[in-house]
């Protein structure tokens, strides 16, 4: 029989893990992102000639600081996968990446949803897309944010516990 009880020194020692690294991350990634999605709706309003998404209760309309909360649970939510998914299963770069823009891009729906329809405040809305909160297009900002996040927090500046060292560095120490 398997059992799925654990010591409870280990789950302390995981969950205090999991929380310090996620506190770092929403502090240092979070505010990054928000600056990028900035730059993505700029880029967007260059290409299409009109804001990809607005924000109505915002008085700047094209950005919003309240978004910064969204961004938090962005951090939160991959940070979660990566802990709880990828890293234990050994999931490899492109699928964590696929995987993760993908259920990003379904929060980012949840998130308006939520915002507007049970807190009565509408963050994001996307005023070209069917879909109101989200557009089929943001999968591509989607997929560079995940990429961003995987290179920021694995690959340039190890925001991750020791055990995640990408394999460039793992090499280096053994030579």
């Amino acid at each position: 029989m398997t059992s799925l009880a654990r010591p409870a020194r280990l789950t302390w020692q995981n969950s205090g893990t999991f929380l310090r690294v996620l506190l770092t991350q929403v502090l240092y990634v979070a505010p990054l992102f928000w600056f990028m999605e900035l730059a993505q709706n700029v880029a967007w309003r260059w290409m299409n000639g009109d804001w990809g998404w607005v924000f109505p209760k915002s008085p700047y309309h094209w950005f919003s600081f309240g978004s910064l909360i969204l961004w938090a649970g962005c951090v939160a939510l991959l940070w979660s996968l990566h802990f709880f998914w990828f890293y234990p299963r050994r999931v490899k770069v492109w699928p964590r990446l696929a995987i993760g823009a993908a259920v990003c891009w379904v929060g980012e729906w949840v998130g308006g949803y939520i915002a507007a329809n049970v807190f009565n405040h509408p963050l994001q809305v996307w005023p070209s897309s069917p879909l109101v909160y989200v557009h089929y297009s943001a999968l591509f900002f989607w997929v560079s944010n995940c990429i961003v996040y995987h290179l920021l927090t694995i690959d340039v500046v190890d925001l991750t516990p020791e055990y995640d060292a990408p394999p460039a560095t793992a090499r280096a120490q053994v030579a």
